[in-house]
């Protein structure tokens, strides 16, 4: 009896101890692109205005990097490090709604695209230096978590520099 215990215990524990679970991904947050990559750890959003005449709503989404953070006195970014910024068209006037949003070169402003993409890398705010790269292709696939955001992220510059990774965190209004 106490061997068939132990048994059961041990079988408990490797089933458990197996199971994978969403912490144990350790690449939510980290973007990666050529030989370089940057972590992602919160974001803003805001309305840009009224829904257009193609019926979206446009929102200005800003996925902030390590040493960036947003002086809301100042009303600008501020320190050195990376940054998402895009316009996202959504069908939902209150918000960002779930769906995959690709990036729109034409600037249609449809629902579910995304377009004045780009990634500030490295960037110095204060200074003005660093690299921009302008995105031209790709998508956003957005899914409301509750408090939290997920943004499946597969972006590309006009000259195939891919940027893919997923940020997962608070994204609150500006």
């Amino acid at each position: 009896m106490k061997h068939k215990l132990i048994g059961t215990v041990l079988i408990a524990l490797a089933i458990a101890s197996g199971c994978k679970n969403d912490n144990d991904n350790e690449d939510i947050n980290i973007i990666r692109f050529n030989d370089g990559h940057f972590i992602l750890y919160r974001g803003y959003s805001h309305k840009y205005s009224d829904a257009l005449e193609t019926g979206a709503t446009p929102f200005v989404v800003n996925l902030l990097g390590e040493g960036v953070s947003y002086s809301s006195d100042a009303g600008k970014f501020t320190g050195t490090g990376s940054l998402i910024t895009a316009y996202f068209y959504s069908e939902n006037n209150a918000e960002v709604k779930n769906g995959l949003y690709t990036i729109d070169i034409f600037s249609q402003k449809g629902g579910d695209t995304a377009d004045s993409c780009r990634i500030y890398y490295n960037f110095d705010f204060a200074q003005d230096t660093g690299k921009i790269y302008t995105i031209k292709a790709g998508t956003f696939d957005v899914v409301n978590l509750g408090r939290v955001m997920s943004y499946k992220i597969d972006i590309q510059t006009a000259n195939f520099i891919r940027f893919t990774g997923e940020f997962r965190g608070t994204v609150d209004p500006l």
